[in-house]
């Protein structure tokens, strides 16, 4: 049995369309989309809101966006505001804006250089925050990369984990970034760039991002904290962090950070200043 044929369907101005199976779904102004989509590109700019599901291979969101149900994407893009009211399921995660999940997160890559925050859990292969998130429950991945803006999580695991102050590279001190976002630009050319500037997998690319959304919104150079329950993982580096409990193998604990207890069973470094109220080798 073929597959059903897939139309384009676009709202300018003021409208709504059906729920259905599409090619691609273009909302410039505030649309609404009634009921459960399936497209090969949504596309939002202005205001709109899916009244069900979401299946598609790329989201791409720009001003604010609600969806009252699941998100299942290959890429999910968010430039504004975007608030999903399920879970979300995406390969490629990248936010340069406003992005809320009321529920769970699963990705292989998640990588934010604005606003994160996600009510339950967040599981992925690799993690990249250089804004500020919030992870109501557990944030697991392979490798987490955190430059504060600010973050607060109830529980980090991870095999590497590295959280360092606003500022301070991440694997790659003193790099130029390639790509420029020019804030003068106006509102279409910002978000023309900022989505040119997504669609390219680099860390210069959200770094970026990231100090053009950081400068406009008066983040401090080596401001910002992690706020945590527990942190565990094989390796772990730490800055501007405060936990109850942190658990690994090789342990290093940096500047400004206020730390209750601390396991390790290989090595454990801790910087003049740092606070560690406990430690043991396990």
């Amino acid at each position: 049995m073929s597959e059903q044929k897939r139309t384009n369907v676009y709202v300018a101005g003021s409208g709504r369309i059906s729920g259905g199976i599409y090619d691609t779904v273009t909302v410039a102004g505030s649309g609404r989309i009634e009921g459960d989509v399936d497209a090969y590109l949504i596309k939002t700019a202005g205001a709109c809101r899916i009244e069900g599901d979401v299946k598609t291979k790329e989201l791409k969101t720009a001003g604010a966006c609600r969806v009252l149900g699941d998100v299942r994407a290959e890429r999910m893009k968010t430039v504004g505001s975007c608030t999903v009211e399920g879970d979300v399921y995406a390969e490629q995660i990248h936010v340069a804006g406003t992005q809320a999940v009321e529920c769970s997160v699963k990705a292989k890559e998640i990588t934010s250089a604005g606003s994160l925050t996600v009510a339950e859990d967040v599981e992925a292969e690799k993690f990249l925050s250089r804004g500020r998130f919030e992870v109501g429950g557990l944030l697991s991945a392979e490798e987490i990369k955190i430059e504060l803006g600010s973050g607060k999580v109830t529980e980090i695991g991870g095999t590497r984990i590295e959280v360092r102050r606003r500022g301070r590279a991440l694997g790659g001190e003193g790099r130029e970034p390639r790509v420029h976002i020019h804030l003068e630009r106006g509102s279409e050319g910002l978000l023309e760039s900022l989505f040119e500037g997504l669609g390219q997998i680099g860390e210069e690319v959200e770094r970026a991002v990231s100090e053009s959304l950081g400068q406009a919104l008066g983040w401090a150079r080596g401001s910002g904290y992690l706020e945590a329950e527990t942190i565990e993982g094989d390796e772990i580096f730490l800055e501007n962090t405060k936990a109850r409990a942190v658990r690994g193998k090789k342990v290093q604990i940096g500047e400004g950070c206020e730390i209750e207890s601390v396991e390790y069973s290989e090595s454990l470094e801790i910087a003049p200043g740092a606070q560690v109220k406990e430690q043991k080798r396990v």
